[in-house]
């Protein structure tokens, strides 16, 4: 059957008129003139059609769309900045859309922060910025706060402050039978526990994140190797990573050279290596923070620049339009051997998109030295994990894109890699929880059955 057809007779069955004159915003039906529009989200390659779309306005939206999901026995899946690369935002028979709730609330004193879960990371960083503060968060400012922290958050600050996750003190929640309640380290710890990476543990209504000193300029480097070079790149790189300081995120990747004058016009069109590092301490100290990558003998073109901390959560903003297509996963390797270099650098020859890269993100500083039980997220003692990471615009290229990511992360895995995976980077719809958060699945799950037991929200796969 049309899915279009199917999703009009699911909501005919439904009282939707009446769930919208409860509410102050809107929802959305199959029948409606803005529901193509309504149902799209940031990836391409997601296709979803919801029963009907809520746009909550306040927590007592959130409530009443919680009571008639139990009441007419529907799935809920929520939705805030809708870049969920999986699509399991638009998941459940029921969005519960949570984009219009979005509001930032500084105390410099404290050094916190409450968010709503509509806001973005560009909105924290600008209020967090005013008063030189910051939390990590993620490298793209249209990202939804909600969705990178309950999927756990790496950033730029994270070897110096952990994951966006271990920031987290406290969040309120709408659970799955309705009820309204914080979780922080004295109430419901358990829940806090797991939004901490744990994905869906009902509706989060506000974020409340731990604020760190950043008033100075931050360093960005970056050196372009040629692919042949990557072997002894990244053993080097390994080298320096078993030191490195927490001030330092630098983060190989593999990419196609970009066809402008900024690159050398014999090498545009080919796979390379990136050395790109951030340094968010001190800059006079970035050149020696930042090792090998600033300045690399091999480098065919290179920079080094200070920046603000704003200029930098945005500079990758281009490089991740809406609509282009996506498919990610990501795998810990324990230690960066020789073999799992090689199966890098092979992939990158053989990527079957230009858009597409490998990133190398450290797994050092605060990020390892958490305590095992901070958050569900598995992957801490990994010397880097590797995120690769598709794009493209050609829907007659998606079989062979996804299948060019999961033969590599195939390959990865039988070279020194650790269980589980990120959890914003596991790749497929709903990824079962065993596949992600390894060992620490079990008790994850006995959470979301404490506060979801009828199991209304979407968590996994069956």
């Amino acid at each position: 059957m049309d899915p279009h057809r199917a999703a009009r007779e699911r909501a005919a069955s439904l009282p939707l008129d009446a769930l919208s004159t409860r509410l102050a915003g809107d929802v959305v039906a199959p029948t409606d003139d803005g529901y193509d529009e309504a149902r799209r989200v940031w990836n391409g390659m997601v296709n979803a059609y919801p029963t009907a779309i809520a746009y909550c306005q306040s927590t007592d939206d959130v409530v009443d769309c919680v009571a008639f999901a139990r009441d007419h026995d529907r799935s809920v899946s929520v939705r805030s900045g809708g870049h969920s690369v999986s699509g399991a935002s638009v998941a459940g028979d029921l969005v519960v859309d949570c984009s219009r709730m979005e509001w930032v609330r500084v105390d410099p004193d404290a050094r916190t922060a409450r968010v709503g879960p509509g806001a973005t990371w560009g909105t924290v960083d600008r209020a967090t910025q005013s008063v030189g503060l910051a939390t990590p968060g993620g490298v793209y400012s249209e990202t939804g706060v909600a969705g990178l922290t309950l999927g756990g958050g790496t950033g730029y600050l994270s070897p110096k402050h952990g994951f966006t996750a271990d920031n987290l003190r406290a969040v309120d929640v709408v659970t799955g039978t309705g009820e309204r309640i914080t979780a922080d380290a004295e109430r419901n710890a358990d829940l806090l526990w797991a939004a901490r990476g744990g994905g869906t543990v009902g509706v989060v209504t506000a974020f409340e994140f731990e604020l760190h000193p950043l008033d100075h300029d931050v360093a960005y480097a970056e050196s372009w190797l040629p692919l042949d070079e990557a072997g002894a790149a990244l053993a080097a790189y390994r080298s320096y990573q078993r030191t490195a300081p927490a001030e330092s995120c630098v983060f190989p990747y593999f990419d196609t050279v970009p066809s402008t004058a900024a690159f050398p016009s014999e090498r545009r069109g080919d796979p390379a290596l990136v050395l790109a590092g951030v340094y968010a301490g001190a800059p006079e100290h970035a050149r020696e923070g930042l090792g090998p990558v600033v300045d690399h003998d091999a480098a065919f073109a290179s920079s080094f620049e200070t920046m603000s901390y704003l200029e930098l959560q945005t500079m990758m903003d281009d490089d991740f339009p809406a609509g282009r297509r996506y498919y990610w996963k990501s795998v810990p390797l324990a230690t960066l051997e020789d073999g799992a270099i090689e199966t890098l650098r092979d992939a990158a020859e053989r990527a079957p998109s230009s858009l597409s890269t490998i990133v190398l993100w450290p797994m050092h500083g605060a990020v390892s030295e958490a305590e095992a039980d901070t958050s569900p997220v598995v992957g801490r003692d990994a010397a880097v994990v590797a995120n690769v990471e598709a794009a493209w615009d050609d829907p007659l290229a998606t079989e062979r894109t996804v299948e060019w990511v999961r033969e590599t992360c195939r390959e990865l895995r039988a070279d020194a890699s650790l269980a589980g995976t990120l959890p914003n980077f596991a790749g497929g719809s709903d990824p079962d929880a065993d596949d992600v958060y390894a060992g620490n699945a079990a008790r994850l799950r006995e959470v979301r059955e404490r506060y979801d037991p009828d199991g209304i929200f979407t968590h996994e796969r069956e």
